[in-house]
């Protein structure tokens, strides 16, 4: 397994706040699912290889990440691979406890 420095978690960061920042967004979302094999943008973000369904990851422009899984992922999964604190289990996307007054949603475009 791939160790990341807290350097280069910090340094991943900045590069997505700046965008974020730039384009005047509070956050983003990062969304991964294993059935479709896109797994790629929430374990750089988090350092969490998805094995069953889907993740998020929510970076606010100032505060601490975190990340969301289907609550069925309580036992499946290495959760401690990841270098996030926060680990939210819901029970189904959109289902939290936390809500966000507003959300923009901007689509990526591959470069």
């Amino acid at each position: 397994m791939e160790t990341v420095s807290p350097a280069e978690v910090e340094r991943r960061y900045a590069n997505v706040r700046e965008a974020i920042a730039r384009d005047g967004l509070d956050a983003v979302i990062v969304s991964g699912s294993e059935y479709s094999g896109f797994e790629g943008a929430v374990r750089y973000l988090s350092g969490f290889l998805i094995v069953h369904r889907y993740a998020y990851v929510l970076l606010p422009l100032e505060g601490e990440p975190s990340i969301v899984f289907p609550v069925e992922a309580r036992y499946v999964g290495e959760h401690g691979t990841t270098w996030i604190d926060e680990q939210v289990f819901v029970d189904a996307p959109g289902a939290s406890t936390k809500t966000c007054s507003s959300i923009q949603v901007v689509p990526c475009s591959p470069t």
